[in-house]
């Protein structure tokens, strides 16, 4: 016998010995091993930091160790962390892809089917970033007013808004900059509807966060007296606001949808079944309910969405 198969005969007497076979604790130590870390992150509003709860919460039941960093930043911050590296798993929506990548027709992004699909692929291909199963909820742009301003002009539509501004009338609008900006967004509207807002007739913010817009119109803070507002925002009816109805669609589909790392997709592919049938479940109603209650009604997001979770027996109560 040579000193290799000495050594190995040792090795295996020492693993006898121990009362275990060595191939088999690498074995049972692969399949006990922890899973991640994931880290989740979201944009800062309340329906990132409800529905980035709701994802950390189921991940940690199925044995992830996952990182919190839900209200992280903006959606270019986030977006940037993400292609880095920096952060794996984020909310994201649809329609967000004609801000990433260059595309022949700007109407795809008005076809949920369509939009979500031209992401996927793009995305795939460009960033290896896999975008998993959207929530049947379009979060999509539009202008708000007060209920009392809406009676008193007569406003309905976007068509009577621009009406009115063509008229002479007094308007400040609070937006960000993106929607500003955009062929899809404000400068859509402008185009559609033959109206044209200048520099002293807006408040452009940074960020997209609503809940500061809708805060600034009902309170008609700084003559704000118009704002952007997205289709799942919840605070609308208790605030008495008036989300004007837009004949032509001009901003695209956003649903909202979890978005993933292509290298931490392949490692757990389980990932997908524990989160589509959460997305699966969210109307446009849910999320508008969802986020009222932390927009409005001040609950802490984590509390909201680990009380939706148990509800719909997503999560299971300890």
């Amino acid at each position: 016998m040579n000193i290799l198969q000495k050594n190995a005969a040792v090795l295996l007497t020492l693993c006898l010995l121990a009362g275990f076979s060595c191939g088999a604790r690498t074995d049972a130590y692969a399949e006990n091993a922890p899973k991640g870390p994931v880290t989740v992150a979201t944009m800062i509003d309340s329906e990132g930091a409800i529905l980035g709860n709701m994802m950390l919460l189921l991940l940690r039941q199925a044995g992830f160790d996952v990182v919190d960093k839900t209200e992280f930043g903006t959606p270019e911050i986030l977006r940037m962390a993400l292609i880095a590296g920096e952060v794996d798993l984020v909310l994201d929506y649809t329609g967000s892809g004609q801000y990433y990548h260059e595309t022949s027709s700007q109407d795809v992004w008005s076809d949920p089917v369509a939009g979500y699909e031209m992401t996927r692929d793009l995305d795939l291909k460009a960033n290896d970033l896999v975008w998993l199963t959207p929530a049947q909820a379009n979060n999509t742009e539009g202008l708000a007013v007060t209920s009392t301003f809406a009676e008193e002009k007569g406003l309905v539509t976007i068509r009577d808004l621009a009406d009115y501004i063509n008229g002479g009338g007094e308007i400040k609008l609070i937006t960000s900059s993106a929607f500003a900006e955009n062929i899809k967004g404000l400068v859509g509207f402008e185009e559609a509807y033959g109206f044209r807002l200048d520099a002293g007739q807006m408040i452009v913010l940074a960020s997209g966060n609503t809940a500061e817009m809708l805060k600034a119109l009902y309170e008609g803070r700084d003559g704000v007296n118009v704002s952007l507002v997205y289709g799942t925002d919840g605070a609308l009816k208790q605030m008495g606001l008036v989300v004007l109805e837009d004949p032509k669609s001009i901003p695209p589909v956003y649903q909202p949808a979890p978005v993933i790392r292509g290298e931490l997709y392949r490692r757990y592919p389980e990932i997908v079944t524990i989160l589509a049938p959460l997305f699966k479940s969210f109307t446009i109603e849910v999320l508008q309910n969802l986020n009222a209650q932390v927009a409005f009604e001040g609950r802490a997001a984590r509390e909201v969405a680990e009380e939706y979770l148990i509800q719909e027996d997503f999560l299971y109560a300890h």
